[in-house]
């Protein structure tokens, strides 16, 4: 796939819950439940483990940096070895002004996943999220991402004081974001119920939050929990209600069975592009289109981790890159695709003119 050269590079700035992803590779063949593998008193053989840069800004930014899209990665560390490896990892992965919005702090540490990536198995992950929950507005420089048009904001339910008092904190993020003149994409993760997270009032979160939100990204069954609705929900469903709060262009993952989309209508599109300085119709493509998009053939599932983030990440690297609707969710389905296929989120990944 060829882009046109002639479009504008845009860039963009991924914030969120990160820190260090760590994954065993365990050398069994697919189990059917994790008393296969992990047994209490025994010990379970693995052949090493990968170390990456995870969460929402790692995963979503460098994906979007392979996809062409300029992103600076925004985060809180620890100013220890975790901290430090993460930094250098980014560095190394996309440059050093990718790396440029990780916010050091001496009073905490570095957030840290184990993730367990069984074969046959969807994976679970344990979390520390360390300096996550102390992660706030003033943690992003809206200098160091002045020359972007899009603030991503991934994973809150990971990240206290960004969930807390209703979403405050996030709802004054996103309002000093438009203030800036950036888009914003707000992305979820799973609410562990007996968390502090699980005793929120998410859908008064999302009643604060979503009218600031250009692009909402959810899973079906994250929105189906913060929305108090059935677990026979319809993603169209989920969508309708969360068009009502505000949101303007939906993005509904689906594992499996794909996306379901819903956007804004012409006066919402037309806002969007003027943002980004394109030419009115350019996008028309965008306005009031609404379905399901199945997923695509995968050759071998070998890890879903960071799969939700990384289709994301194509959806709006297309998007800045002036793309039609339908390539933007083709390219999301694809990636999404190409990175289940390996254990972490990014080695599998292809750059678009590579597809």
């Amino acid at each position: 796939m060829k882009n046109n050269d002639t479009v504008k590079k845009r860039k963009a700035a991924a914030a969120g819950n990160i820190g260090i992803d760590i994954i065993p590779q365990f050398k069994c063949k697919e189990s059917s439940c994790f008393d296969d593998v992990i047994k209490p008193g025994h010990i379970t053989h693995i052949e090493g483990s990968e170390i990456h840069p995870g969460g929402s800004p790692a995963n979503t930014g460098l994906a979007m940096n392979i996809f062409g899209t300029d992103t600076i990665i925004c985060g809180k560390t620890g100013n220890d070895h975790f901290g430090q490896m993460l930094k250098n990892m980014i560095t190394s992965l996309a440059g050093k002004k990718a790396a440029s919005g990780l916010i050091p702090d001496e009073d905490i540490h570095t957030a840290w996943s184990v993730i367990l990536a069984v074969p046959g198995l969807d994976r679970s992950i344990l979390q520390n999220p360390g300096a996550n929950d102390l992660f706030g507005c003033d943690d992003i420089d809206f200098d160091t991402i002045s020359e972007c048009s899009l603030l991503h904001f991934g994973h809150p339910p990971s990240m206290k004081k960004m969930y807390s008092n209703e979403g405050e904190e996030l709802t004054k993020l996103f309002k000093k974001a438009h203030s800036n003149g950036l888009l914003t994409s707000l992305d979820m993760c799973s609410v562990d119920p007996d968390s502090d997270a699980g005793k929120q009032d998410w859908k008064k979160i999302l009643e604060h939050i979503l009218p600031l939100t250009d692009f909402f990204v959810p899973s079906e069954d994250e929105l189906r929990y913060m929305l108090k609705a059935r677990k026979d929900t319809a993603p169209d469903a989920l969508a309708a209600e969360a068009r009502k709060m505000g949101a303007s262009n939906i993005l509904i993952k689906c594992g499996s069975k794909g996306m379901y989309y819903s956007n804004g209508d012409a006066q919402a599109i037309s806002e969007i592009a003027s943002k980004l300085e394109i030419p009115a119709g350019s996008m028309e493509s965008w306005t009031d289109a609404n379905g399901y998009a199945p997923a695509k053939k995968v050759k071998k599932e070998v890890s879903g981790l960071g799969a939700g983030d990384t289709s994301i990440a194509a959806y709006l690297s297309a998007m800045l890159q002036g793309l039609p609707f339908e390539k933007c969710v083709d390219l999301a389905l694809t990636e999404g695709a190409l990175c289940v296929g390996t254990p972490d989120a990014l080695s599998g990944l292809l750059p678009f003119e590579q597809l």
